[in-house]
């Protein structure tokens, strides 16, 4: 066990924290890590009350110092975030002192899937304000209104802005409208009359029952959409599974029926045929997501 790096008698300048706090450490290590706390000790005077040992006054938090300090000093191991606050304010402190290695660190951690599920709205708070663009997209995708009201973040209204908020929950609104409405769009069918009766490779499908089944099965993509709008085309593969019944004659073995010269009709029943159709939906969902969170990052708010 190394003893504490912040407090061993051969460090030879002290950081006063308040009235009460020091820590005692090395003008080497800090130097290599900071031009910052390498001017303030070429400017630091002896103070004979700490032993002749310049002193450097320190306005920060006793705990932002100590946690900077752990991730600066070599042989110390750092402690695991989780929590997103905390992040931030190691964000905060390296900044001001100038420790660039501390960025790269706390960038990884918000990546972690460990602090993205605990607290996803702050996961894109402190990534959007610190530039962390993969990050916040990363966790904006995957949030509802009622994930970030459960979020931890939420709980502490200092902890952003207004205009951050808003441009949040206005992604959420027009990717949650645009997606249900293309959802639902998605799987509507022609009311052809040749629809009517379609004769398939064993038996024959009603239309009317064709139809009323994609209709089933968009209403529970779009169930599945409001509370995970990450949906992908493996998701939407186990709600197709588990989803609605299928028509009475069950799913079609045959992928195309020849109807006459000029028209060649595609079974909609067919599974291979619906899994594509779901992987293409996938895929505009996507797009779609990607189009309003760089709108709404970027500060573009079109009606």
């Amino acid at each position: 066990m190394l003893p504490d790096p912040f407090t061993t008698e051969d460090g030879d300048v002290i950081l006063r924290v308040g009235p009460d706090g020091t820590f005692r450490v090395h003008k080497l290590v800090l130097s290599l890590a900071s031009a910052v706390f390498e001017g303030l000790f070429r400017a630091a005077q002896p103070d004979h009350s700490q032993g002749g040992l310049p002193t450097i006054p320190i306005t920060d938090p006793p705990e932002s110092v100590d946690l900077l300090l752990r991730f600066v000093y070599p042989g110390v191991v750092p402690p695991t975030i989780t929590d997103t606050a905390a992040l931030s304010a190691l964000l905060t402190i390296a900044d001001k002192y100038g420790v660039p290695a501390i960025s790269p660190v706390v960038k990884e951690r918000l990546a972690d899937e460990e602090v993205l599920e605990g607290d996803p709205f702050g996961v894109y708070i402190v990534a959007r304000r610190w530039g962390f663009t993969g990050q916040a997209k990363t966790a904006a995708r995957g949030l509802t209104l009622p994930k970030v009201m459960a979020s931890p973040s939420s709980k502490n209204p200092q902890n952003f802005t207004g205009d951050e908020f808003f441009r949040l929950v206005w992604f959420m609104q027009k990717r949650g409208e645009e997606g249900k409405r293309m959802i639902r769009e998605h799987f509507v069918w022609s009311r052809d009359p040749r629809l009517d009766d379609i004769p398939c490779g064993h038996e024959t499908h009603s239309g009317a029952e064709a139809v009323d089944f994609f209709e089933q099965l968009a209403e529970r993509i779009v169930d599945g959409f409001e509370v995970d709008p990450c949906l992908d085309t493996e998701r939407m593969v186990k709600i197709f599974v588990n989803g609605p019944d299928p028509p009475s004659d069950g799913f079609c073995r045959e992928t195309d029926l020849n109807q006459g010269e000029d028209f060649f009709l595609f079974c909609p029943t067919q599974p291979t045929r619906i899994v594509r159709s779901l992987c293409h939906l996938a895929s505009r969902l996507d797009h779609s997501c990607r189009e309003y969170l760089g709108k709404a990052m970027d500060g573009e708010f079109p009606a």
